[in-house]
């Protein structure tokens, strides 16, 4: 049987990466001179390309990428053990 995949630690690991990617480009637009709205001001409510839209889309890709990583987990793990049933039982029943 293959390992479970823990949700609190993908969690993390995914918002951590998620945060940080927001925030670089965020920094890099804002180096090239750009500021204003920005598409993911369609998805994170409080973004914009600017030094406090960076801190903010660091805190909302954060929690975006959290949640996505535990239910990422959760689906993982429910379709292993769905899986590991599914095949448990056919070889019962033979």
């Amino acid at each position: 049987m293959s390992p479970r995949i823990q949700p609190i630690p993908l969690g993390f690991a995914i918002g951590i990466l998620e945060a940080g990617a927001i925030f670089l480009a965020t920094v890099v637009l804002l180096l090239q001179g750009e500021s204003g709205p920005a598409f993911l001001s369609k998805l994170f409510p409080f973004y914009e390309i600017s030094w406090p839209g960076a801190f903010i889309g660091l805190v909302e890709g954060f929690i975006d990428g959290f949640v996505g990583g535990v239910i990422l987990a959760w689906v993982y793990n429910a379709g292993l053990k769905w899986f590991s049933n599914e095949k448990g039982n056919k070889t019962q029943g033979d």
